[in-house]
């Protein structure tokens, strides 16, 4: 999997190169924000399934800006949302972890705190959308009705990027179970109950 992860790494970059050259100035930001991104997962050292699946929703995001299917499909911006505010909160829940800021966290407390961290990722995006919309493009879709959507889709995504990120943990560090029993224990227990 570590080849296509670089492979995609490197889309980063030449993405920006390539909106660049092609369209316009909004769009080279925009994969510049993006080539950030590539650039935390990367040095975030994250497993490489979830580095990988990082990179290419933040490079979905942005080309699905580029080529306008914001608004040219009504849905896409939700499926963006959910999709994105999911990696982005497992992302950031990671990187608590790594700084030393969670210790041990169990099942539970992974999924409460990656639907808090996507709650706040979405809040902010939302801002940032206001933003974008006054002060870059008056396309970037806001509104009473778009901005509960897309929060309720980033809370969804980020439910459901905490639960998988859980199961994946278990999966690979199963939590500590009572101590195997030798033969010699149940010896001594025979020899217990027999004096």
């Amino acid at each position: 999997m570590r080849p296509l992860v670089l492979v995609v790494r490197w889309c980063g970059p030449l993405s920006v190169l390539a909106t660049a050259a092609l369209f316009d100035a909004v769009g080279a930001a925009v994969m510049m924000l993006v080539c950030l991104g590539v650039t935390v997962t990367w040095r975030a050292r994250l497993p490489a399934a979830l580095e990988l699946a990082t990179d290419l929703v933040l490079l979905l995001a942005a080309w699905s800006s580029v080529f306008l299917l914001y608004e040219r499909l009504s849905y896409w911006d939700l499926v963006v949302h959910f999709a994105a505010t999911a990696v982005l909160a497992e992302l950031a829940f990671r990187a608590l972890e790594r700084w030393g800021r969670l210790a041990a966290p169990g099942a539970v407390t992974h999924v409460l705190v990656v639907t808090a961290l996507g709650t706040a990722l979405a809040v902010v995006w939302e801002y940032a959308e206001f933003v974008g919309n006054v002060a870059v493009d008056p396309r970037v879709q806001v509104g009473y009705g778009d901005t509960m959507g897309d929060l309720a889709a980033g809370n969804a995504g980020a439910v459901v990027a905490g639960i998988l990120g859980a199961w994946a943990r278990l999966r690979v560090d199963p939590p500590a179970s009572a101590p195997a029993r030798t033969p010699a224990d149940t010896v001594g227990e025979t020899a217990e109950g027999t004096g």
